[in-house]
């Protein structure tokens, strides 16, 4: 019953989309009445079945159950049915998957991880866009054309933030949750979904791709995965709660000014802790978040929620172990905490405190203009904050000088940190590159961090993914420029950036792209996304190292 209701629903809403007429509306509430009828008639009866153990056997349709709720109450039935269709379908993909037939092809994607993560993103993008181009999606109930979806649903699962039409005053609340749902997903869930696969057929997997999936995720056994997975989960649902309580008092006024409701205010302070936490930089107004320019409640939450996300969940888990820091004091707990931990912190530190005076210094009389001294210092630090991989921004980037221009250049390429949400070729990356020079000037043959060496195959990585994205952002640029002659070389040069990033940030030119620039853009993102994880699969696949090695010789550089 639920499937042929599913079924109708979708078949009617394409088929007659763009038609006006009372007919037109009353089927599709019948049809939508169904869907949702079906949906409750089933976790009834799985109620009774199952009782006490009722989340344990459904828990992925009670999730959906709450904003298909919200979304019945705030935009009636048909926008609830849309929701609950898309959790029907994912239901008969998840069946699909555990049908017999079906299981080589998972094992054989499974035996390659590249081509899975790919299609992971491909698949969720491609659920995304089509949920986007429902009816119920949208506010004029014309649903987003494809072109728009496919851009929208790109930008989210990449967790990027660039927008060709206003997130808030386009997309009805069924939009945004899709768009919510997009950004959890594309911040985390691939990762999640990646590892549980792994762990499902772990022994059906090759020793060298076991070994490849736990380069990826840096973890050594199997419990090691599990563990990481419950402490993503865990360190996830934790956070955006609470960065989604401390928002929610800020949440006052709608885009428009009215006032918003207690469901509303929810809504947007989840919304927005969700996508400050997976770094996505998506906002509900159409400034962003210009309006909170001067608020220490929505900068200091939006901060510390990128941070967190941005640092990678190794160095988050490393930094809750409170037996050290009890045990063993701050002086004592620095001192313990693994190397990567602390090169990512001092790396982070130095390119937000740097980043943040070169904002305040050079944009005094730019962006700047017109605020207090208090606003014009929680703007730095809130941008450069936000410029790494976040997307938010606080103040008008449109009058962004050419010299801050070119600095959020390299800051929207370096990006986060490993392990986590961000975007970039990694803080990590820049690191190691940076030690590596330091030796190189003091004619040491070893790269030493903090009193350790440096494995010769992670300098050879770092310098590969700086090599590598640096290429692959200057072919994607070449062609972003080929397609948009007319737009400004600083404006697109900014854009292109961005979106390799997956920052998110802008200048004003993502809505006068051409269709061409859109399509270059989305897969500059998607490129972005998975640049660094391909890098570490591809390493991962590689070859096993010869035995022989040739005769050496002197080239001369420099």
């Amino acid at each position: 019953m639920s499937r042929a209701a599913v079924v109708a629903l979708i078949l009617f809403e394409f088929t007659v989309r763009g038609r006006a007429g009372p007919w037109r509306e009353l089927v599709a509430a019948l049809l939508a009445g169904a869907v949702v009828a079906t949906f409750c008639g089933e976790l009834v009866r799985d109620t009774w079945a199952f009782r006490l153990r009722l989340w344990r056997h459904r828990w992925p349709d009670l999730l959906f159950a709450v904003p298909a709720a919200l979304s019945l109450g705030a935009g009636g039935p048909r926008a609830s049915a849309t929701l609950l269709a898309l959790r029907l379908l994912a239901r008969e993909c998840i069946d699909l998957v555990a049908w017999r037939p079906a299981r080589p092809v998972l094992q054989a994607l499974l035996s390659r991880p590249l081509p899975l993560l790919c299609l992971s993103f491909l698949l969720t993008i491609s659920l995304g866009t089509l949920a986007l181009m429902f009816p119920a999606a949208t506010r004029d109930g014309m649903g987003a054309p494809f072109l728009v979806a496919l851009f929208t649903a790109t930008s989210a699962s990449c967790v990027t933030g660039l927008a060709v039409v206003d997130t808030g005053g386009y997309f009805s609340t069924f939009g945004q949750w899709v768009i919510l749902g997009l950004i959890q997903v594309g911040g985390l869930g691939i990762m999640t979904i990646t590892t549980t696969l792994a762990l499902a057929f772990r022994s059906q997997l090759s020793a060298r791709t076991r070994g490849a999936m736990q380069e990826l995720l840096e973890e050594e056994t199997v419990l090691g995965f599990q563990r990481m997975l419950y402490s993503m989960v865990l360190i996830t649902v934790t956070l955006e709660v609470l960065g989604a309580l401390a928002l929610y008092p800020s949440m006052v006024l709608a885009p428009d000014g009215h006032p918003l409701t207690a469901s509303e205010r929810a809504f947007y302070a989840v919304f927005h802790a969700v996508s400050a936490f997976c770094n996505a930089g998506f906002g509900l107004y159409p400034d962003n978040l210009m309006r909170f320019v001067g608020s220490p409640g929505v900068n200091l939450t939006v901060m510390a929620l990128i941070t967190l996300g941005g640092l990678g969940f190794p160095v988050v888990t490393s930094l809750l172990d409170w037996k050290t820091w009890r045990e063993r004091g701050p002086r004592g707990a620095w001192s313990f905490l693994p190397v990567h931990t602390r090169v990512v912190l001092l790396t982070s530190a130095v390119l937000v405190v740097g980043g943040a005076l070169a904002w305040l210094a050079l944009e005094w009389n730019q962006s700047l203009a017109g605020l207090s001294l208090g606003q014009r210092l929680w703007a730095s630090f809130f941008q450069s904050v936000s410029l790494r991989t976040a997307g938010f921004n606080s103040v008008d980037l449109s009058k962004l000088g050419t010299p801050m221009l070119l600095l959020c250049l390299v800051l929207m390429f370096i990006g986060g940190s490993p392990g986590g949400t961000a975007g970039g070729v990694k803080t990590t990356t820049v690191a190691v590159l940076a030690f590596t020079f330091r030796a190189l000037l003091n004619t040491r043959s070893e790269v030493e961090v903090m009193g350790r060496s440096v494995p010769p195959a992670t300098v050879y990585r770092a310098c590969a993914v700086a090599l590598i994205s640096f290429g692959l952002l200057f072919g994607l640029a070449f062609l972003l420029f080929a397609a948009e002659p007319h737009l400004p070389f600083r404006d697109l040069l900014f854009e292109a950036v961005s979106a390799f990033g997956t920052v998110g940030l802008s200048t004003g030119v993502t809505p006068q792209l051409s269709a061409l620039g859109k399509l270059v853009v989305c897969a500059s993102m998607f490129v972005g996304r998975l640049g660094p994880f391909t890098l570490a699969l591809a390493v991962g696949l590689s070859k096993a190292r010869a035995s022989y090695s040739y005769p050496s010789t002197k080239i001369v550089v420099g």
